[in-house]
């Protein structure tokens, strides 16, 4: 099959999860279609580098927005905010970052990505074409009718928005309205297309409440790499915690912040030997707003992750968030017990005190970290059930097989 594949996730390098799940499903597809893959440009070494990966992937390349934020960009903020005036707060400087404020997806306009498009159209012949992300969802209007077209909707943005909105504690009927709208704009566009596929069964019966059509909604994860190794079996404690994001993305700066001021402090009073490692790259004004937590280390990325998962507690404090978090399976998949709150595991078949604890208070997230600590037995049984997870329905083959057959019922 030949399948058009456009994307705003230019998928290397491997740096975040939603990075790791959309290559290794290319990965896989590449061997069962002919792939055109659209993504935004990046730098000439790192398109060589997945061009000598993917030789027979077909990758053209559009310009980013430039009037839009996009992620968190605490450095860029300041720069833009604080010339000649006084620093900002920090409320205003997470504010100014969630996309229930830095995005409008009226205003998204990538100037050549349609014209790009059209041209490959009009130059050879496509049997599928497969759009990913809301911001991009708009590009519907502009493709031909006679061939299929399918979006993958890898994060509801009005439930994202409204979940930011919920962290602000009080009420604003601006903030409210733009919540309204963007939802029927996205239940609007996903209609237009002739497949929507949701990551998780929860995001799909969100999408059928709120009005997308039921036909149009099929659910298809995105892989973890299951492959086999000795780390943390059997799991011995090092009092050591991990959080596994980057800074960019808005919802781990929001769980950060919300596990140092309101666990942390009280976790090291119970035990001062405890010690949280964060993964990703975090800027250094980040670096300083966290200065005054004692036992913190900003990693940065790590390439090898053996290292720091060998004893390793993870957790994710998210309380935003939509999709699938694929830090949890990365967890499950490095033989690490967790702690997360229920947005943190939403769409996954993580159960309380089955295969993790979930808690979505300061004194639970507390509790449940020095119970499991605490407890070898535990801490093992969560790792043996959270790896039979991840081994039913998140594998490449799995995932792979599973897109190969909505993209066989979208085209018969």
């Amino acid at each position: 099959m030949n399948i058009l594949l456009v994307t705003v996730v230019f998928p290397y390098p491997i740096n975040d999860g939603g990075r790791s799940g959309t290559f290794k499903l290319i990965e896989y597809l590449r061997f069962e279609h002919n792939i055109t893959l659209v993504c935004p440009s990046c730098n000439q070494t790192n398109y060589k580098k997945l061009q000598e990966l993917w030789p027979n992937v077909n990758i053209l390349t559009f310009d980013s927005p430039k009037n839009i934020s996009e992620g968190f960009n605490l450095k860029g903020f300041i720069k833009k905010t604080i010339v000649g005036q006084k620093k900002p707060s920090k409320s205003e400087i997470f504010k100014s970052n969630m996309v229930l404020n830095s995005t409008d997806l009226v205003k998204y306009y990538f100037s050549n990505l349609i014209q790009l498009v059209q041209n490959e159209l009009n130059t050879n012949s496509y049997d599928l074409i497969q759009v990913d992300f809301i911001e991009l969802a708009p590009l519907i209007h502009f493709l031909p009718k006679n061939i299929k077209k399918v979006f993958v909707h890898h994060e509801l943005r009005y439930k994202r928005m409204a979940l930011e909105y919920a962290t602000l504690g009080y009420k604003d009927a601006a903030e409210e309205w733009k919540i309204a709208n963007t939802k029927l704009l996205e239940v609007g566009l996903l209609n237009a297309f002739d497949t929507v596929i949701c990551l998780t069964e929860i995001d799909k019966k969100t999408l059928e409440l709120d009005g997308v059509i039921e036909r149009k909604l099929e659910v298809s994860p995105l892989p973890v790499d299951l492959s086999e190794h000795p780390i943390n079996q059997p799991f011995v404690f090092s009092k050591r915690l991990v959080f596994l994001g980057p800074e960019v993305h808005f919802p781990n700066l929001d769980g950060v912040d919300w596990f140092l001021n309101n666990c942390w402090n009280k976790l090291l009073k119970s035990d001062p030997k405890l010690r949280l490692s964060i993964l990703g790259k975090w800027s250094e004004e980040a670096k300083i707003m966290f200065s005054e937590f004692r036992n913190i280390t900003f990693e940065g990325f790590v390439e090898d992750l053996s290292s720091i998962m060998k004893g390793s507690i993870m957790i994710v404090p998210l309380r935003i968030g939509s999709g699938m978090r694929m830090k949890i399976l990365e967890g499950a998949a490095w033989h690490v017990p967790m702690v997360s709150t229920s947005i943190g595991a939403e769409g996954l078949p993580m159960k309380n005190m089955e295969n993790c604890i979930l808690a979505d208070t300061s004194s639970e997230f507390i509790e449940g970290i020095l119970a499991l600590a605490a407890d070898s037995d535990l801490q093992n049984m969560f790792v043996k059930h959270a790896k039979n997870i991840i081994k039913l329905g998140y594998s490449v083959e799995e995932c792979g097989q599973l897109r190969n057959e909505i993209y066989q019922k979208v085209t018969s």
